[in-house]
Formats: structure tokens, C-alpha cells, sequence
């Protein structure tokens, strides 16, 4: 349900170059909005997209007044005034990514050109539902994107996956993806799943290799191993980040008892050593 609401006069605009440094391309945040620490009404001189993991609230946008509810997408354009509340008694958990514009465009111009850009519609607001399909997308890439590596390969590649999700041929197929291959790659984590490899994940997915093998190539775009691969590193930064054991022993614990390997894997998914990226990390905090 739509409702006017009176907008106070004081708009604050936000520029990307407060939140992020000069070598990190996007900003990331996830932030617990409660009634003390919301950020008033504001706009800004870039795009964000958010979504909520918990809790409810409301969402003031170009003089209309919105729920803001888990199970909701929001693109936001630079233009657009808005701020977002939390109800009393809930508090709302947001996710929240932000990038410029000219990120956003040469993307879009390299490969969905002959497509209508989302972030140029003319609707007041624009909204998406989520699925269980694309939740699990969503969490995949938060956990890809906080990280202290704020790099150009990595928001380049949400945005390419952003404007699939928000095409309907696109949408379509990844709504389709299994229920069972959504909740394996969730479930998929820890030393012991891990160092079982593909198989591992096959069990867990309650599949044969074979039937796994032909649907993560069909809903997923890559094989079992890619797949396999990727949750491991996303599993090794977070250890990096929070424990102080040899960077062997973590390789280890992914099921990988090839270094150099780990190395090479590490560095094609996150661009830098895992090394460097503890090491910054640490700086960070």
C-alpha cells in the first residue's frame, strides 16, 4: 500500500567517495538499522541496491512511504530521495552495496546494451520480490563482496549477474534452479564436507555425480568442480579473516593439499594472494 507522507525539507547528499577509498570500486555494507542510528533522508551521486536478511520497516522514497520487509529487492538511482526505518519493535538487518554510476555503465554498455537500464526507468520506485533461488544468489555474493578487497573484478561481476536477475529470460532461469541445488550450496562448508570434494557435495545434494554434474552445468553455468572450488575459497577467506593458523593448514582444512593450487585458485577468485588478502584484512579492522 501506497501513502503520502510529508518529507522533511533537509535532503543530505552522499557522495561514494565518503564510504569508500580511492582503490576500492564499491562500497559494502551490512548494517542493523534500528531507530537510533537510520540515516536521514538523503540522496547521493551514486547507485545502490539493497535487500533485508531480518526484521521490518519502512522505506520513505520520493514522497512515498513503502514497507520495507525481508523478501524485497530495492535498486535505488541517484536522483532518488529515500530513507529507510525500522519498526519499534523489530529492527531491520540490510544488506547493502553501492557503486558509481560509470562502473554501472560500462558494463552495461560491454555486454546488455540492446537491454532497457533498470536504473533509468521512470517509476517512483523500483522494487523486486525474492525467491529462495535468488536469496541464495544474494548470499553467495555478500559473502563474495565483504571483503577488504574492494576490486573492480568483483562488483563488475554482480553487476553482470544484477542485470541478469533483473531480465525476464534471465529472471525466469534462475528462479528454475532446484530447490536441493539452492540448500547444497548453502549446507556445503566446513573441513569435512569439503575435503569430500564433488562427491561430498553430490551426497549432500541427495543426487547422483552424474545428475549434479548435468544440472549445476544447466541452472549454474559451471561444473560440479568449478562450483566445489569457489565455495572452498569463499570458506578459506573467511578462516583468513578470522584466525591466525598457517595458511597451509586452512588448505587443508578445504580438502586441498596442494598449495601452489590453493594459490592459483585463491588469486582467479579474489585477484590477490590469500596472503595479501589477510593482510589486508587486518588492516582494515
Amino acid at each position: 500500500m501506497l501513502c503520502s507522507i510529508a518529507v522533511p525539507l533537509r535532503c543530505t547528499h552522499f557522495r561514494l567517495a565518503d564510504f569508500a577509498s580511492s582503490d576500492e570500486r564499491y562500497h559494502f555494507a551490512t548494517v542493523n538499522v534500528t531507530e537510533q542510528n537510520a540515516a536521514g533522508l538523503h540522496d547521493h551521486d551514486y547507485y545502490e541496491v539493497f535487500w533485508a536478511n531480518a526484521g521490518r520497516g519502512v522505506h520513505l522514497i520520493n514522497d512515498l512511504q513503502l514497507p520495507f520487509k525481508v523478501g524485497q529487492f530495492w535498486l535505488i538511482r541517484a536522483k532518488d530521495r529515500h530513507q529507510v526505518l525500522a519498526k519499534k519493535s523489530d529492527g531491520l538487518h540490510v544488506v547493502n552495496v553501492a557503486f558509481s554510476k560509470t562502473v554501472w555503465e560500462k558494463v552495461r554498455q560491454r555486454y546488455f546494451r540492446d537491454r532497457p537500464d533498470p536504473f533509468k526507468h521512470q517509476d517512483t520506485h523500483w522494487v523486486r520480490e525474492i525467491d529462495v533461488s535468488l536469496q541464495a544468489e544474494l548470499d553467495r555474493w555478500a559473502r563474495r563482496l565483504d571483503t577488504p578487497a574492494r576490486i573492480l573484478r568483483l562488483i563488475d561481476g554482480f553487476i553482470m549477474e544484477l542485470h541478469a536477475w533483473l531480465t525476464p529470460k534471465e529472471s525466469a532461469r534462475v528462479a528454475a534452479i532446484p530447490d536441493w541445488l539452492v540448500q547444497a550450496r548453502l549446507q556445503f562448508k566446513g573441513p569435512e564436507l569439503l575435503a569430500g570434494g564433488t562427491r561430498a557435495f553430490a551426497k549432500i545434494a541427495g543426487r547422483s555425480p552424474s545428475h549434479v554434474s548435468r544440472e549445476t552445468l544447466r541452472f549454474l553455468g559451471q561444473t560440479p568442480t568449478t562450483l566445489v572450488n569457489a565455495l572452498r575459497m569463499d570458506y578459506l577467506a573467511n578462516l583468513l579473516t578470522t584466525t591466525d593458523r598457517p595458511i597451509v593448514d586452512l588448505s587443508l582444512d578445504c580438502g586441498l593439499n596442494n598449495l601452489s593450487h590453493t594459490y592459483a585458485l585463491f588469486r582467479k577468485r579474489f585477484g590477490m594472494s590469500p596472503r595479501r588478502y589477510r593482510l589486508r584484512s587486518r588492516r582494515s579492522v
